[in-house]
């Protein structure tokens, strides 16, 4: 009956020590529960370095990532928890310590093995005591320094892997990497690494640590450098690049008014200095749905401005992008069927050059003067060489007649005055 009342005593203080519900949540029968205990890192930000095949994987989720000489690391403030599922035995806490098993999905099960070997030691220890209070503060306080983990930490691929920077007792891995039969054999029934592939392991690290960043940055509060006025993280948005804060009204305003002028690229950061870009997420969730739609709109019609490979239809009603057939200047709109150049928009002339108005010459040969050898040739197959040729020829032409003959007054026609024989003249 003692034991029974202590049992009852613990539940209800650590009950109220981890008063939120995802920390600890007793079993239904009173005989036990769940502790799930967020590890407290030796540094933050704390650094795990990636193989090649991680630093890809890691990119694709969008992390940020370090890159030094010496490799390249993903940072994170929040690691995944320590999972310890526990039952109480009828002669607890008197003669027997309760039974266990301790869940991560990120420590190998060697090294949760480490950690169920301590939670022996602690009761041989405490023996006749309560100790799940104690168990739970040494996995949150002192299990990342007795396994002796240190940022930046190596994330193994493979859960059998020796450890190489982070066992207590350290031992020589194989060539290959893979735990001997004899240390395969120490392993403890109570460890377990609770990730369903090793390929997820990296997604649940950064997945949590982003989840855990947002809370932190929810309950937190931001000057914000429109308004002046501190609000919750809750209110507030952070750009991803320069992780400078803004509150959600001024940011809101600031990107109707780029949308509704069209100015599609330039939701980034309000601060002058900075280039950080809006994500599109961010905007969505400003600006609602219908502005949302037309952001979305122009920035497509913007980004296929800017492809040297796609053209719009000419038909003023239908506009429809068309994608240009490479060493061929035959555009056919998809929707409408109309056949045009793809460089003068005029209608289809094969093989025969563009028609050039008179105002467009001098930025052709402005062009053809400061472009490099492949410009050169564009505008060659465009125009055609002798339509190039001839202009040039003509501004020369006009040049020299513009520095070195005036025109009759009489009929407009250039003629060379001498000017020394002129003056001779006069005198004689």
């Amino acid at each position: 009956m003692e034991n029974a009342n202590e049992q009852e005593d613990e539940l209800l203080a650590l009950s109220s020590i981890y008063e939120d519900e995802k920390m600890f949540r007793p079993a239904d029968d009173k005989r036990g529960g769940k502790l799930t205990l967020p590890l407290q890192l030796p540094q933050q930000p704390f650094y795990i370095m990636l193989s090649e095949k991680q630093t890809t994987k890691a990119l694709n989720l969008g992390s940020k990532l370090k890159k030094t000489e010496d490799g390249t690391y993903l940072c994170v403030n929040h690691l995944p928890p320590l999972v310890l599922h526990f039952q109480y035995p009828k002669t607890y806490p008197s003669a027997d310590p309760p039974s266990f098993t301790l869940l991560s999905k990120w420590l190998s099960t060697k090294m949760l093995s480490h950690l169920c070997s301590q939670f022996d030691d602690i009761w041989l220890e405490n023996q006749g005591m309560v100790i799940m209070y104690s168990w739970s503060e040494f996995l949150i306080n002192e299990a990342l320094p007795f396994l002796k983990i240190t940022s930046p930490y190596l994330l193994n691929s493979h859960c059998e892997k020796t450890e190489t920077n982070s066992e207590p007792h350290q031992t020589n891995p194989s060539k290959t990497g893979e735990m001997t039969k004899t240390e395969k054999e120490k392993l403890d029934s109570r460890a377990i690494q609770d990730v369903a592939s090793q390929e997820l392991l990296l997604k649940c690290i950064i997945e949590y640590d982003s989840e855990e960043s947002k809370k932190v940055f929810q309950k937190s509060y931001f000057m914000c450098s429109v308004c002046f006025n501190e609000k919750p993280g809750s209110d507030c948005m952070r750009f991803h690049d320069c992780s400078h804060v803004y509150c959600n009204a001024c940011l809101k305003s600031y990107f109707v008014i780029q949308i509704k002028d069209g100015n599609v690229k330039s939701l980034d950061c309000p601060d002058p200095k900075c280039k950080s870009q809006a994500t599109p997420l961010q905007v969505h969730t400003l600006v609602g749905n219908d502005l949302f739609a037309q952001y979305d709109r122009l920035l497509l019609q913007s980004s296929l401005q800017s492809m040297d490979d796609i053209v719009y239809c000419p038909r003023l009603e239908c506009q429809t992008p068309v994608m240009m057939e490479k060493g061929s200047n035959l555009g056919q709109c998809p929707k409408c069927h109309l056949t045009f150049c793809f460089f003068c928009r005029m209608t289809y002339h094969g093989v025969s050059p563009c028609r050039v108005r008179k105002d467009e010459l001098q930025k052709i040969r402005t062009e053809y003067e400061n472009g490099d050898k492949s410009k050169k040739l564009y505008l060659e197959h465009r125009y055609g060489k002798r339509t190039i040729q001839k202009a040039l020829e003509d501004f020369y032409s006009e040049e020299w007649l513009n520095s070195n003959s005036k025109k009759c007054p009489s009929c407009g026609t250039h003629i060379q005055v001498n000017t020394i024989d002129w003056v001779t003249e006069r005198k004689g």
